[in-house]
């Protein structure tokens, strides 16, 4: 069966649910590190361990990360990392040009170098990352040197040109593995641009240090692999990985493989001990939270664990169809569409206008659901709108999102605004001057005036499109703009 490398984890912190890594982005801060930090919500278990990213190294000519999960690196259970949309996450305002950036390592992988990618000026926000989506040629590349980075890694990059919202992809290529750590960060130029303290002993015990990091993380399943890396000032000390594979169900439960990984580190190297001090200053293994423990003089610095995870297999379905939608009356809509789903899935969906302002919101648990679905819009004007929709499996899996476009119009009882002869583009070749159009992209009403080609306003087409409405360059030489 096909294995995924999902985390390192430096479990520096006791929380139950979550394992510590290597490294996260903290400025400008990481879709993931934002999580941590309280200012992104519906994260799930990456806002406990931002730096757990990590991935077999490949992007950007390599099959991984796969497409549409950048942000999560292809691991399940970050797949909500993966929710792509307009407003999804908060975005650090940032300036085109010089910048600085900072990397911060929670253990010094040997580095071969910092990479950061940004998205093309004309990307959709609202599709999944995708390696189409990115400038594939890095606006910065960092050299590691095969060293051991510092614990925090400022580094200067010159921004290239963007408008609005776009997403840096940065990518932290690990020399001594054959992984990289990779961090997406929402950013937006603007329309112009602890560790547990040692236990005293009643005895001395020659275990007298204790290192950075816990035997400790988060459930696993069955066939998955939970492995112990240690790590001294110049990187990983390979000779000392202890790895377990998780033979049940019950020993995937975060107190018994920290156990059964103690019991089998303890019994391969004499040089650590795994489990908590007694006072007789004899270290035994714990169900639970195990610390390590060295001799005095020891040059180990922290402990890590890392993960290798069967990929998730996801058995929902989700089918959205027949998407409808009222005509605007006093500022209000609705918008109504049918859901087939197979399995319990959650679904959450949203319509945005064209600059991504929200306009309505619903979210419920489905259970082999064949229904319709209605969402309430309110101050609502006419013109291009989006229905964007998230679905979640039970395990909290993002398994299908996607994004429908629709153009909204006026009740004819309450429309103010000025009447118009067609909706723009329509099957014809050319507009008379004094025709009235109703552009749908913009939702705006455009007159024909005193036309370039023989008096007439050419329609738009794909190869020369420098008179549509309000769109092309010299859209003004041939349209007055109505509202």
């Amino acid at each position: 069966m096909k294995l995924s490398k999902i985390a390192l984890a430096l479990a520096t912190l006791t929380v139950a649910s979550s394992a510590f890594a290597h490294g996260y982005v903290e400025s400008p801060a990481s879709r993931a590190y934002m999580c941590k930090l309280g200012q992104n919500i519906d994260c799930g278990s990456v806002q406990w361990e931002p730096q757990s990213v990590e991935r077999t190294s490949g992007f950007p000519t390599g099959a991984l990360p796969p497409e549409g999960q950048l942000a999560s690196a292809g691991i399940s259970h970050y797949s909500q990392l993966d929710r792509q949309s307009l407003n999804a996450w908060t975005k650090t305002p940032i300036t085109a040009g010089p910048n600085t950036f900072a990397w911060y390592h929670t253990a010094p992988h040997k580095t071969t170098n910092w990479r950061w990618y940004i998205t093309r000026q004309d990307w959709n926000p609202n599709k999944p990352l995708t390696r189409d989506q990115f400038d594939l040629t890095p606006f910065c590349t960092i050299n590691g040197h095969g060293q051991a980075p510092a614990q925090r890694q400022e580094m200067n990059c010159n921004v290239p040109q963007r408008t609005g919202y776009q997403v840096i992809y940065a990518v932290w290529e690990i020399a001594d593995t054959s992984n990289s750590f990779y961090q997406a960060i929402d950013v937006d130029f603007g329309n112009g641009g602890n560790v547990t303290p040692d236990e005293t002993p009643v005895v001395v015990s020659e275990w007298t240090k204790t290192l950075d990091g816990q035997i400790a993380g988060n459930n696993v399943n069955a066939g998955d692999k939970v492995i112990a890396r240690f790590f001294d000032a110049n990187g990983e000390v390979a000779s000392l990985r202890t790895a377990l594979t998780v033979s049940s169900a019950s020993q995937g439960q975060a107190s018994q493989w920290s156990y059964d990984l103690a019991q089998a580190i303890n019994a391969a190297h004499s040089d650590v001990r795994v489990g908590v001090k007694d006072e007789s200053g004899v270290v035994n293994p714990v169900h639970g939270v195990n610390n390590v423990y060295v001799k005095e003089g020891s040059t180990l610095k922290s402990v890590a664990i890392s993960y290798e995870e069967q990929q998730a297999q996801v058995n929902e379905g989700i089918a959205v169809t027949n998407v409808q939608f009222s005509r605007i009356k006093n500022g209000a809509a609705t918008v109504t569409f049918h859901v087939n789903t197979q399995g319990e899935v959650n679904l959450e969906a949203r319509v945005m206008n064209h600059a991504g302002a929200e306009k309505g919101y619903v979210k419920q648990d489905m259970n082999n659901a064949n229904q319709g679905v209605s969402m309430n819009l309110t101050d609502v004007t006419a013109g291009h709108h989006m229905l964007k929709y998230f679905a979640t499996n039970k395990d909290g899996v993002l398994f299908a999102q996607d994004v429908i476009d629709m153009m909204l119009e006026n009740d004819a009882s309450s429309d103010t605004t000025a009447k118009y002869d067609y909706t723009f583009p329509q099957n014809i070749a050319s507009y008379k001057a004094g025709t009235v159009v109703l552009q749908q992209k913009d939702g705006k009403t455009y007159q024909c005036k005193q036309a370039p080609y023989s008096g007439y306003c050419v329609q738009y087409a794909t190869t020369a499109n420098q008179y549509e409405p309000g769109v092309g360059s010299h859209w003004s030489m041939a349209w007055t703009l109505k509202n």
